[in-house]
């Protein structure tokens, strides 16, 4: 039989409910003769509650601890799915990230996943069960402490998966019917994309596109794992993503962002050498939500390491960075908030491409505070207040007029 690996988030198991909508759909799976592996998020917004009763209960919650608690979630959602098969008369049986011989390195809240051991989730296959398996979590085979993968983390897990369980497809459920040209809750008529190779999704999803993470989309490159973006809301068939197809010239895929970020700019004078290298383990460990974007350092010394992320986690380096920075040197370090990327997505995009975004963005009087070009992405920095217009502006300057049903990107 062929091996499907099934990924269900959180808004699709959100309640008693989508959980039996769920069980249904992986029962009709079943039935038609795959070999199932069903990956779960924890249940709606039970992550983030989670995170909110830890910090009522401590201003520093220790990492190890937070691991500990919102593997909880997982669980729940994995034994519910569970249940909710066997009174389908489907046999299931749930495994945490740990029993499923999913194996990382020790870093708590941001663990990367070394190797999958399925030797577990093989044996029940052979006897005919669904197997469902807690995502985001994992344990570090030195240490054996529990640990969780950090944001999109269900993702990764499921094509991690796939990968070890070779030949194998992925298919990822969530609330959209798969990967549009923007995001529709700010360009309704944007449109969706059938197909996307491998290079082009991991710069979507770096760059902000909330469908798929981008760590997810890299591991399923290097590992060629077919994946399928769909809703567990609908049948539409969503988006597949491939092999990045062997093509010349100018296309426009999709418009992309990421709204109220902060940037955290630190320079200094190192007092040691590979004292910045220090800086950047020390902020990598401390705050590992926050994205090294930049590190430069003059022929006189003087360095400058720029970091973007949540204002949350920008506001804990800023208040911490003299501790993680150690004695040497002389640093300052200065956060700015409210800030916005609003990125095209393509293959060969140049000077043209520059010309027409930026053209829309002064059409509908957003100012551009900086830009950044490279040839798959055009990322225009602007203030946080305006990037949903931006948005609009940039994805209707390319996008414009597009019929339903019409292949999404346009050649320019």
């Amino acid at each position: 039989m062929s091996v499907i690996v099934q990924k269900y988030g959180g808004t699709s198991v959100a309640g008693p409910d989508r959980l039996r909508v769920v069980a249904r759909r992986v029962a009709g799976a079943r039935a038609a003769g795959a070999d199932l592996v069903v990956v779960v998020s924890a249940m709606g917004q039970t992550t983030d509650d989670l995170l909110t009763l830890a910090h009522q209960v401590s201003a520093r919650p220790s990492r190890r601890e937070l691991d500990m608690l919102l593997t909880a979630g997982e669980r729940v959602a994995m034994s519910l799915l569970a249940m909710a098969l066997h009174d389908l008369g489907v046999e299931a049986i749930s495994f945490t990230g740990s029993q499923s011989g999913i194996l990382t390195d020790g870093a708590h809240s941001a663990a990367r996943i070394l190797e999958v051991k399925p030797d577990r989730i093989r044996a029940e296959l052979a006897r005919g069960r669904v197997v469902i398996v807690a995502g985001f979590q994992g344990v570090d085979p030195k240490t054996k402490e529990i640990t969780t993968l950090g944001r999109g983390g269900s993702d990764t897990t499921a094509v991690a998966v796939a990968a070890a369980l070779a030949p194998a497809t992925c298919e990822i459920y969530t609330d959209v019917s798969g990967v549009f040209t923007a995001d529709p809750r700010i360009v309704p008529d944007a449109r969706g994309i059938d197909e996307l190779g491998y290079s082009s999704c991991s710069v979507l999803a770096h760059l902000g596109g909330r469908v798929l993470h981008g760590r997810c989309v890299d591991l399923a490159a290097r590992h060629r794992v077919p994946i399928v973006v769909r809703s567990s809301f609908d049948e539409r068939p969503g988006t597949r993503i491939v092999e990045d197809p062997a093509m010349e010239g100018t296309r426009v895929l999709a418009v992309t962002h990421r709204g109220d970020c902060a940037i955290a700019l630190a320079e200094g004078n190192p007092g040691g050498r590979g004292e910045a290298r220090g800086v950047i383990e020390a902020v990598a460990e401390a705050v590992p939500g926050l994205e090294l974007v930049a590190h430069e350092q003059e022929a006189g010394g003087h360095t400058a390491v720029v970091w973007v992320g949540s204002p949350a986690d920008a506001a804990t380096l800023e208040a911490e960075f003299r501790t993680l920075r150690g004695p040497g040197g002389e640093w300052k370090i200065a956060v700015e908030q409210g800030a916005a990327f609003v990125s095209v997505v393509g293959l060969g995009l140049g000077a043209p491409e520059v010309v027409r975004a930026e053209a829309a963005l002064e059409r509908a009087r957003v100012p551009l505070v900086a830009l950044r070009a490279t040839p798959v992405a055009l990322i225009f920095r602007v203030a946080a207040q305006h990037a949903e217009q931006a948005v609009r502006a940039v994805h209707g300057a390319f996008f414009p007029g597009e019929r339903e049903g019409q292949a999404a990107g346009v050649s320019s």
